[in-house]
This record gives C-alpha cells, sequence and structure tokens, in this order.
C-alpha cells in the first residue's frame, strides 16, 4: 500500500462514505459469522458419517497437519539470547498501515 504524496491537495473523507464504510464492515462480519456457523455445522454432520444430498454441489472433509517451529527459541537454544537480541535489534521492521473506523 502506497502512502498518497503530500505535495497532492488532501480530499475530504465525508460521513457518508465512513458511514457506508462502517455499514459495509458490520454486514461483511454478520455475514462471516453465518458462514462459520455453517460450515462448522457442515464438518460435524460429515464427521458423524451425513450424506451429501446428488446434485452440483460436493463436499468433503480434508484433513492436514501442520507444525509451526518457533524460530527465536530455536536460536535462542542454539546461538544464545545475546544472539537473538541482536539479530532482532538489526532486522528492519515491516510497516503496515491499517484503517479504523468506528
Amino acid at each position: 500500500m502506497t502512502i498518497p504524496s503530500l505535495t497532492h491537495q488532501p480530499q475530504t473523507v465525508t460521513q457518508f462514505d465512513l458511514k457506508r464504510l462502517v455499514s459495509l464492515s458490520n454486514q461483511l462480519e454478520a455475514l462471516k459469522r453465518e458462514h462459520t456457523e455453517l460450515e462448522q455445522q457442515f464438518i460435524a454432520a460429515l464427521s458423524s458419517g451425513a450424506k451429501i444430498e446428488p446434485g452440483s454441489h460436493t463436499a468433503q472433509l480434508e484433513t492436514s497437519q501442520r507444525r509451526n517451529v518457533s524460530w527465536k527459541d530455536v536460536v535462542i537454544r542454539l546461538k544464545g539470547s545475546g544472539y537473538a537480541k541482536n539479530v532482532l535489534a538489526h532486522t528492519k521492521p515491516t510497516t503496515y498501515a491499517k484503517l479504523v473506523v468506528r
């Protein structure tokens, strides 16, 4: 994401636009909750042996495993906490921008 240049005149963000964004965010959250609930119902049903009605859509459960290694802990164990602190201190941070509308 690029940040606009300071040489351009800033535009006005209207209350209408902010209200619309909040409204869309609320709708999106409600849809996400509904989607998650329905998905969990399907997972429970399929786990219990439910069959899928014949038609154009299918569903199945796929399982996978994943391991996340805490690399900082590994470095501390192998090289010591001083080395880990030095690496962290010399690592350039990544900057993110997040819009918060209330």
